[in-house]
């Protein structure tokens, strides 16, 4: 992740592009791929296949599901209503298509880090003025988009459905998160229309579409009933203790670890949120960086949209950390990041080292320090016999989370947030 804070500006900016970017697992299977069915209009097989007809064609890749839904995408880039889409997603329970999510206009793929390389030579000053240029012209080309996209999708869903006019909807429960809509009736299928301001155009089309996040097998859980849900998802080996479930949602080339990362809590506490409308709900700018947004404020709406609360330290509470875990409730913490110690453990998660002694001084001196970028991760589980921590980042590891000893993870963490009953 770039930076995840607001208060750092364009100075710092300039800065950030010009350091090499965290590694992330692209959306390049999607963007790469040589499938038939780009370009190709499957407006008529979408609705079909949700109104019982064939199955929907083409290579479908899994991603973190919500419960009992299963959640994927396609490996292709096809359009409905007359645009491409930007990524087609389908949700799916006990085998039946549930609905269908189409992006079309997404700031954050868009965007991605802005890392364009500047003319040598230039000052401080004329650094800043040639990103603002530069910035300008991409932001104006995002604007064409967007505005292209809304009112393509807009005048081909009106035609469909037989209605110029829409209806009003409004999903969610929380301000941060509520989300006001267009919606058609189209025979027995809503079609759901989202237009986050110069941020994203996407299309939800099902049956019997929920209001809220929350997955609907959850809405009418009690307290009680969410924590022996989440519970059930603890994994006790020894002393080793881990929340088994919990895949990453690739974050791609963007600054959105914090997000991708809470986008994987959310997923696992039952709710339906992606990155992209969480990065609209949390006033993320088209400026490439995640610089001037709320995150905190969206963290905590997250956790109430979930039924829970919601922790934020600056303290690194190991007490309060494995007690949560240890009841289901993954922690997301903000931390300093270095390539070398990442490195490290990628090969320790692949077997091919062990952690060093935390008490010796130069294995200390290499943990990254005040300077060091920021970076989100999601810690899942710890093993008390060897005192380390189970993490899983937003990039890779879908069934292999990292290890990480505690007195790393505490001498590192920015902030840490955790969900509470």
């Amino acid at each position: 992740m770039a930076l995840m804070t607001g208060r750092l500006g364009w100075l710092m900016l300039v800065l950030a592009i010009q350091a090499p970017a965290i590694p992330n697992a692209v959306f390049g299977p999607v963007a790469r791929s040589d499938s038939p069915l780009n370009g190709e209009d499957l407006t008529g097989p979408v609705l079909a296949a949700l109104q019982g007809g064939p199955e929907l064609p083409g290579e479908w890749a899994p991603e973190a599901g919500v419960g009992a839904a299963e959640i994927s995408h396609l490996l292709a880039r096809p359009a409905l209503f007359g645009r491409e889409v930007v990524i087609l997603r389908a949700v799916r329970r006990e085998g039946a298509l549930e609905r269908v999510e189409a992006t079309f206009a997404d700031a954050g793929s868009f965007f991605g880090y802005f890392d364009q390389k500047l003319p040598e030579g230039l000052s401080r000053r004329q650094q800043e003025e040639e990103l603002r240029r530069r910035m300008a012209v991409r932001q104006e080309e995002f604007a064409t988009l967007y505005d292209q996209a809304l009112a393509t999708v807009r005048a081909g869903v009106a035609a469909r459905a037989g209605e110029e006019r829409p209806k009003s909807g409004r999903v969610g429960k929380g301000r941060v998160l509520r989300a006001e809509v267009d919606e058609w009736e189209c025979g027995d299928l809503t079609l759901r229309l989202f237009s986050a301001d110069q941020r994203l155009v996407r299309l939800v089309i099902g049956k019997d579409l929920p209001d809220g996040w929350l997955d609907p097998a959850f809405e009418d859980e009690d307290d009680r009933e969410r924590a022996t849900r989440l519970a059930s998802a603890v994994r006790k080996d020894g002393e080793a203790v881990r929340i088994e479930g919990l895949e990453p949602i690739p974050q791609g080339y963007r600054p959105y670890c914090g997000l991708n990362s809470l986008a994987m809590v959310a997923r696992h506490l039952g709710l339906h949120l992606d990155e992209d409308w969480m990065a609209a709900a949390a006033g993320f700018r088209n400026t490439g960086s995640a610089a001037g947004s709320n995150m905190v404020r969206l963290y905590q709406a997250v956790a109430a949209e979930a039924g829970l609360g919601m922790d934020r330290s600056s303290r690194f509470d190991e007490f309060a950390v494995r007690g949560a875990l240890a009841e289901g409730r993954p922690v997301i913490v903000w931390r300093r990041f270095s390539h070398e110690r990442n490195r490290l453990h990628d090969r320790v998660a692949a077997g091919r080292a062990e952690l060093p002694d935390p008490a010796s001084a130069e294995e200390r001196a290499s943990w990254p320090g005040e300077e060091a970028p920021l970076h989100a991760s999601v810690l899942t589980g710890f093993d008390g016999a060897r005192n380390e921590v189970f993490f899983l980042e937003s990039w890779t590891g879908r069934d292999r989370p990292r290890r990480m000893r505690f007195e790393e993870m505490a001498a590192t963490a920015y902030l840490t947030f955790v969900f509470e009953d």
